[in-house]
């Protein structure tokens, strides 16, 4: 069943609490019914069995006389045969061994139903000598017989009670199941996926939530639409006006000299700082609007080449490096461009934030398992969890925009290949671990 507080288990819990319910109603009308009809029908025999066994009680006790009417006495009140011979006073003139015990009807005979403290008798009609027959059964007998009557009906309905519960959870599961589709499809939909979803063969009570969901998703989409364009245009207009200003500061620089050398190295770092955002702002808008999957399996190994090439193309940084690549070509169906920029954020972020010439290791296996770790002091969960959202650093005091993990994890999602971070770092007690595990190649079967 589902876990507690599910639909389907909570529809499952009121019908079957509504079966109680009626299963108590008709417990109670079959207990009154069946103790009227048996009470009815035992009565009925007892009537009939009276009148029956009057002559043969005036034929035995004419036969054996008075001196034989009164046989032995019983104490043993639970036989079933309880009889008694009297004559119009009321005296006894023949009786049952087991009338001995019980508590008899007192005064002259009147004809019909009468019950006592231990049975139900049925007195006759005098004959034309004036005696009558008394008849009676135990009430005890009688007690019984109506409680094994109503158990015997009652057992079996309580037995089904447990066989309905489950019985109902899953013909609940079965009828929720358009519901569970509809969760799974709203569960696909994201940021990168916001394409209507289908309503056709829905239930009716499910259409206006799909009707409505859509329309949440297309206002969504037309919004993150105008924030990617907006973004995009943005970096596109501010690349070249940096890109020349950068150029000028470097030029102004060869030609300055004296104090103004120090404003100027200010302006082009500033300029630097400002290109390397522009360039964040981009990739960004190529990570949301979907880039991730290739249409074709790629090799990493020959992609990570070029991107560390870009990388080594700065002394320092290329002296930092510690790289370990597989001897093979390493399959995978990832888009290049978005390994491209995956990889370099997680290099360029494992170098900016680790101490200032300690190493950087980049290592990716057989199976597509890109490892990146740095040096520094390790962090704990929470701002691991952080790091992967928009404008957001381990503290505030690092260098950088907070929007390389981040775009690197949307490109991991979106690729079908997942991002894992870690500190400290595997095998260590401090530093930091980018772990991306690219997605499956069905054409090679590695990752």
């Amino acid at each position: 069943m589902n876990r507690p507080g599910s639909l389907s288990r909570r529809l499952a819990l009121m019908t079957s609490a509504g079966f109680v319910a009626i299963w108590l109603l008709a417990g109670l009308a079959t207990a009154l019914v069946l103790r009227h009809e048996q009470e009815e029908l035992l009565d009925l025999q007892l009537r009939e069995t009276a009148r029956v066994f009057l002559p043969v009680l005036v034929e035995r006790w004419a036969a054996d006389g008075a001196a034989a009417a009164l046989p032995p006495a019983s104490s043993n009140p639970d036989e079933a045969l309880v009889y008694l011979l009297v004559d119009p006073a009321g005296r006894i003139l023949l009786r049952s061994p087991s009338a001995a015990g019980a508590v008899l009807p007192e005064g002259p005979p009147r004809p019909g139903h009468v019950r006592t403290e231990t049975h139900a008798f049925y007195v006759t009609e005098p004959d034309a000598e004036g005696l009558a027959a008394i008849y009676g059964d135990p009430l005890h007998e009688r007690r019984d017989a109506y409680r094994e009557s109503l158990l015997a009906f009652l057992l079996p309905m309580l037995a089904l009670l447990p066989l309905a519960y489950v019985l109902v959870g899953r013909i609940a599961q079965a009828a929720l199941g358009p519901l569970n589709r509809l969760r799974g499809e709203i569960e696909a939909r994201g940021d990168g996926r916001l394409d209507p979803i289908d309503a056709a063969g829905q239930p009716q009570e499910l259409r206006a939530i799909t009707a409505t969901t859509n329309g949440l998703m297309m206002r969504l989409g037309q919004a993150l639409d105008g924030e990617r364009a907006f973004a995009t245009n943005a970096a596109h207009e501010l690349r070249t006006p940096v890109a020349v200003a950068l150029a000028q500061t470097q030029r102004l620089r060869a030609e300055a000299i004296g104090p103004a050398l120090d404003r100027i190295d200010r302006i082009e770092a500033a300029l630097t700082r400002m290109s390397r955002l522009v360039e964040r702002l981009l990739q960004l808008a190529r990570a949301d609007a979907g880039l991730g999957a290739g249409p074709r399996p790629h090799d990493l190994r020959a992609l990570l080449d070029h991107v560390l090439d870009d990388i080594r193309r700065n002394a320092a940084r290329a002296e930092r490096l510690r790289v370990t690549l597989p001897d093979g070509p390493v399959l995978s169906p990832i888009d290049p461009d978005a390994f491209a920029i995956l990889a370099g954020n997680l290099v360029d972020n494992a170098v900016q934030h680790s101490p200032e010439g300690s190493p950087v290791t980049v290592a990716l296996s057989g199976d597509g398992c890109l490892v990146v770790s740095n040096e520094g002091p390790p962090l704990d969960r929470q701002q691991l969890a952080r790091l992967i959202r928009r404008f957001q650093r381990a503290n505030r005091s690092t260098q950088g925009f907070g929007l390389g993990l981040h775009i690197a994890d949307t490109i991991a999602r979106q690729s079908g290949g997942s991002l894992t971070l870690h500190s400290p770092a595997t095998g260590r007690e401090a530093g930091f671990e980018a772990r991306f595990n690219a997605p499956r190649s069905l054409a090679s079967g590695t990752r």
